[in-house]
C-alpha cells in the first residue's frame, strides 16, 4: 500500500539506483553476523518521526461514512481493514517501515530498499483515490477467481462515491503530502546509512 522513500526504476543513469542490494547484504552478514540488523535498525530510527507525523493525521474513524468501503469487519473497513485475506485487523493509523532487497520481475535493479508503509488498505486507498473520474467503462467487471470458480459482478458505483468523498474532504494524497515535508531529509539520511554499511563490504573486498 502507500509507501515512501522510493527510487524510480526508469532513471538508469541515476547514481542512487542500487543494482543488487541482496549481494551487499549477504556480504555484510558474512563479514559480521548482525550487521544487516544493525543497519536496518538505524534506518528505522531515522524514519520514526515521519511515521509518527503520518499517524497523527490519519482519522481514527472513517471520514466518509459508508461511501466506497465496507462496514463492520470487511477487508476495506476503515476500522477493521486487513492487509491480506484472512489476516488480522490493521488499525487505521498502522504505519510502519521495512527494508527489502527484492527486485521487481523483469528489472535488473533493486526495488525500494526502504519504505514507510501505510498498511490499512482503506486508508491507503483513500490517500490515492480522487485523481480519476471513477466512472466504470463497463457495466460489469472482468471475470475473476472466487471460491474455486470464476465470477463477475455489477459495477455499482461504489468507486465513484468514494472518489467524490475524497475530493470533497480534501484527503486526496493527504499522507503523501505529509510525508513530503520530511522525505528529502529522510532519504538523504537513509542513503548515508546504506553507503556507510556497503562501504564496509567494499573495503573487505
Amino acid at each position: 500500500m502507500g509507501s515512501f522513500v522510493r527510487r524510480k526504476q526508469a532513471q538508469a543513469l541515476d547514481a542512487d539506483i542500487v543494482l543488487d542490494a541482496k549481494a551487499v547484504v549477504k556480504a555484510l552478514n558474512q563479514l559480521e553476523p548482525g550487521l544487516k540488523k544493525q543497519m536496518v535498525a538505524e534506518m528505522k530510527k531515522i524514519s520514526r518521526p515521519m511515521e509518527k507525523s503520518i499517524k497523527d493525521i490519519i482519522p481514527t474513524t472513517s471520514p466518509f461514512g459508508s461511501a466506497g468501503h465496507s462496514e463492520g469487519q470487511g477487508r476495506l473497513s476503515w476500522d477493521y481493514g486487513t492487509w491480506k485475506k484472512g489476516g488480522s485487523r490493521v488499525a487505521p493509523d498502522n504505519v510502519t517501515s521495512s527494508f527489502s532487497t527484492g527486485r521487481a520481475r523483469g528489472y535488473r535493479t533493486t526495488n525500494s530498499l526502504f519504505k514507510v508503509w501505510v498498511r490499512n488498505p482503506m486508508v491507503a486507498l483513500s490517500g490515492t483515490a480522487g485523481k480519476g473520474s471513477g466512472s466504470p467503462r463497463y457495466g460489469v467487471t472482468k471475470e475473476y477467481s472466487w471460491n474455486g470458480t470464476t465470477r463477475r459482478h455489477r459495477n455499482n458505483g461504489q468507486g465513484q462515491k468514494l472518489i467524490s468523498k475524497v475530493r470533497s474532504s480534501g484527503l486526496y494524497n493527504f499522507f503523501y503530502k505529509e510525508a513530503d515535508k520530511t522525505l528529502p531529509d529522510v532519504e538523504r539520511q537513509i542513503k548515508l546509512v546504506w553507503e556507510r554499511y556497503s562501504a564496509k563490504v567494499s573495503r573487505k573486498i
